[in-house]
């Protein structure tokens, strides 16, 4: 910092941090808008284009003020904690729902292991192990429209059946 930057810097910043606190509820904050006032108004400041330093200073930290107003109405949405105000939801399964999955999830595999070997076997390398059609065609030795076929039976099955046990339960 050059002896005139110094020489404005310690004539103007008491009021200019007085100034930003008395608009921010945030003391950091408020140390925050300050420093970045500075780092956009020396240049001017330097150049001599600037009249009245004590007000182009107090412009200068009263847009960025409000600039930071502006950013937390954007981003309250989205902030957690304290300074949204909100408590995030926590979507973690209850212990029941978890158990209510288990049990369903054995129910479908079960039915699977009812579904003819072929199809089974279909089923599993697509939706178990993440096979696409045509590798799985290619495996098999068999066009894409025969998996799809299989593919569409087994789903056809499991859901006849899921749907018959739901409707008993």
């Amino acid at each position: 910092m050059s002896g005139a930057d110094a020489g404005i810097f310690d004539h103007y910043h008491k009021s200019l941090a007085a100034y930003v606190g008395s608009l921010v509820d945030s003391p950091p904050a408020a140390a925050d808008i300050v420093q970045e006032t500075w780092a956009r108004a020396i240049p001017s400041l330097r150049a001599g284009t600037v009249e009245n330093p004590r007000a182009f200073l107090y412009r200068v930290a009263r847009n960025l003020v409000n600039d930071r107003a502006r950013d937390r109405r954007k981003w309250m949405p989205w902030l957690a904690g304290e300074e949204a105000g909100t408590v995030v939801a926590d979507d973690t399964p209850s212990p029941e729902r978890h158990a209510l999955a288990q049990d369903r999830l054995r129910l479908v595999l079960e039915l699977v292991e009812d579904l003819p070997p072929r199809c089974r076997e279909i089923f599993a390398l697509r939706k178990f192990d993440g096979l696409d059609q045509a590798e799985i065609a290619a495996r098999f030795g068999i066009t894409r429209g025969a998996v799809e076929k299989q593919l569409r039976h087994a789903l056809l099955v499991l859901a006849a059946r899921l749907g018959e046990i739901d409707e008993a339960g």
